[in-house]
């Protein structure tokens, strides 16, 4: 390597410069003429060598448009007459023959043989097994002949290269696997002679350490220097009895004891190395009691439970001990007795590892029974629940027997229900076994009638299909029974059911009416109006239409209506479902037999009958005071843009206004009157119209 050195760069560069020939090329086994070929197709995949008997050739290979080798062969004595390379699938291989040249022959090579390395491309675990080598020109064609070094990483980038003379050297090179060897101008051989390296040394990641009872633990031997060639060890055990280890190092603790655990090495099993593995039996961790306190009375025994963990421990004793003895005993299985009343700490201690222990605190005391109340009221017929409570709370026969000193005034049942039967006092009585019984004093009372009952709502006016709950309070408030049922006076107008919830069924009347179990009532009167929707068209009321008061609206749009445009009380509106902002949302007026009906633009407008209201805000349609506003003076004004406010009096027209929220040259925001009742009221064009009293 003292002599010149070439730089692989430059020749890769030329490969990648090469000019490729477009030749056609019959498929062949064993040799090849001018032109490009296909690995995997023309030629095999794998280790090849490409040889010349006569003439020279080149020879260019690539992978993926990068350039793997380029060279000359030649028969003549400054030329190599063959050269190897590593192929696979998908390489392509150009071949140039000069004049009068033999084609190139094949060969596939089952393996190279390490003492004798023509030119070629290798790579490092299939063709050359990875090691360290040093390289020399053991067999040069004269001596003149060379090799280029080439050495290429697993990503084909170059890692280093030099050249190799015959007589120089040998140069040490360090091949790992994946990595590729590029050798040309090469016309003899060379030849790889691995580099052997024994272990020196073996250490191993624990020293000296203790082990419990079936546990395992993995040892790691490092083998050095790193370059050894053979890192593999042998595990053994001095006594397997105490502790085995299998190949990969992996110890298991069998029996109290101590072993050595030695790792030899197998390049040199003169080196070796050993730790001391001290086994101990698994003693307990943790423990677990049933209970962690206790309340109990004299000569009650109860037993405890201890678990200990982990559930492979070898000793599993436990010491039971009790801090006072004149209070409560314990045994060695853990049963615990009540002397005399107090209190003591029962401890229970792992006999293997008395850092382990748990703690039952025991209270010891007489037995009694206490009811949750003193004394208890009741009228008759009704009932109240007494509850026993036993302490303490851990002893047992806790059955609390009932009973009743007089069944004719109070009886209770053996869950302490208390019934109320007549007027007067009875005393009840809690039992328990071994404990004093306790008392309480039960007054009945003759039970309260109802006086009266009244609903919420008297008048309701109710959509067919909708619902409304009602609420009946019956007096007075301490009334005894306070329990309602519910009846309709007509199921095909409304249902109710035991709740008091109403159904509004069909169109009409129907009274609704709430009893007492002693007969009390009160009635609501719902009403079910009568709605009919009719689509788009003309049609004629009484006959498509019941005469009739009605409340028109619709939920499609906006269209025109007209109702009655030859009598005194014309319709003529442009009906909205109000989401445009335009026309108006709803008209009431009186509808009569004869009465034409034209609806333009509509799919549908609901008419639903109602009766008159006493209101002071109305819209657009007909209205009677006396009967949907009371007589007086007024100021009548509209939150709405405009439309047309006309009253008559009889025969007399009493106003005839446009009505604006917003003052202009062709409205009023305000007009101020007298109404006396059968005053007749039209408004059109305006959903809100307020009458407030002066």
């Amino acid at each position: 390597m003292q002599r010149k050195v070439l730089i692989k760069a430059i020749v890769m560069m030329m490969l990648l410069l090469s000019v490729s020939f477009d030749s056609t090329v019959q498929a062949v086994s064993n040799s090849l003429s001018g032109g490009t070929y296909t690995v995997g197709k023309e030629i095999p995949a794998g280790l090849i060598q490409f040889s010349i008997s006569e003439g020279t050739a080149t020879i260019y290979i690539s992978r993926e448009s990068n350039a793997l080798l380029n060279e000359t062969l030649s028969n003549d004595l400054d030329s190599s007459n063959h050269i190897n390379a590593k192929l696979k699938d998908g390489d392509e291989v150009e071949v140039n023959l000069n004049d009068g040249a033999s084609n190139i022959e094949v060969q596939q090579l089952s393996n190279i043989d390490l003492n004798q390395i023509s030119a070629g491309y290798y790579e490092i675990g299939s063709d050359i097994p990875p090691g360290t080598y040093t390289l020399s020109i053991d067999h040069p064609r004269d001596d003149y002949d060379m090799a280029y070094i080439n050495i290429y990483d697993n990503q084909s980038m170059e890692k280093d290269s030099f050249a190799v003379y015959p007589g120089e050297g040998p140069f040490e090179i360090t091949a790992s696997e994946g990595e590729k060897i590029y050798i040309s101008s090469l016309r003899g051989t060379m030849f790889f002679k691995e580099k052997i390296l024994v272990p020196q040394s073996i250490t191993i990641n624990k020293s000296n350490f203790s082990l419990m009872v079936n546990r395992t633990v993995q040892l790691t031997a490092t083998v050095k220097p790193s370059t050894a060639i053979n890192k593999s060890v042998v595990w053994t055990s001095s006594n397997p009895s105490i502790a085995t280890v299998d190949t990969r190092g992996n110890v298991k603790a069998i029996k109290a004891g101590k072993t050595s655990i030695t790792a030899t090495a197998q390049g040199d099993t003169a080196i070796k190395n050993s730790v001391e593995v001290t086994v101990t039996d698994i003693v307990p961790t943790s423990l677990k009691l049933s209970r962690s306190a206790l309340n109990i009375t004299n000569n009650q025994t109860v037993k405890i439970t201890a678990t200990v963990a982990p559930t492979n421990a070898v000793n599993k004793t436990i010491v039971w001990k009790s801090s006072n003895n004149k209070v409560a005993t314990v045994d060695s299985k853990g049963n615990i007795k009540g002397i005399a009343n107090g209190s003591a700490a029962i401890t229970a201690t792992s006999q293997a590892n008395p850092k382990v222990y748990k703690k039952v605190n025991v209270k010891v005391s007489t037995k009694t029974v206490k009811i949750n109340k003193t004394s208890l009221s009741l009228i008759a017929g009704k009932t109240g629940t007494l509850a026993a409570t036993v302490s303490p709370a851990d002893s047992t026969n806790k059955d609390v027997t009932w009973k009743s000193s007089n069944k004719k005034i109070a009886t209770v049942d053996s869950k302490g229900k208390v019934t109320g039967k007549a007027k007067g006092t009875a005393t009840i009585t809690a039992t328990v076994q071994g404990a004093k019984a306790a008392k309480v004093k039960v007054t009945v009372t003759p039970p309260v009638a109802a006086k009266s009952v009244k609903l919420n709502r008297t008048m309701v006016t109710l959509g067919k299909g909708k619902t409304l709950t009602l609420s009946a309070t019956v007096s007075p408030s301490n009334t005894t029974n306070k329990t309602v049922r519910w009846k309709s006076s007509n199921t095909k107008v409304a249902k109710v059911n035991s709740s008091g919830k109403v159904t509004a069924v069909g169109a009409g009347t129907a009274k609704i009416t709430a009893i007492t179990t002693n007969g009390k009532t009160h009635t609501a009167t719902i009403t079910v109006p009568y709605v009919k929707s009719l689509s788009a068209g003309k049609w004629k009321a009484g006959k498509d239409l019941p005469a009739g008061r009605y409340k028109i609206t619709t939920k499609s749009g906006s269209g025109n209506l007209f109702i009655g445009l030859e009598t005194d009380r014309p319709v003529n509106e442009i009906l909205s479902d109000g989401k445009d902002g335009f026309g108006v949302t709803v008209v009431t007026t009186d509808i009569k037999a004869g009465d034409s009906i034209e609806i333009l633009g509509l799919d549908s407008v609901q008419f639903t009958r109602v009766s008159h209201v006493k209101s002071n805000t109305l819209h657009s349609g007909y209205w009677t005071v006396g009967k949907d506003i009371s007589a007086g003076k007024y100021r009548i004004t509209t939150p709405s843009e405009a439309g047309n406010l006309i009253i008559y009096r009889g025969d007399y027209l009493l106003v005839n206004e446009i009505l604006s929220s917003q003052p202009d040259d062709y409205s009023v925001t305000s007009v101020t009157t007298t109404l006396k009742n059968g005053d007749r009221i039209m408004i059109s064009n305006l959903d809100r119209v307020k009458f407030t009293r002066k």
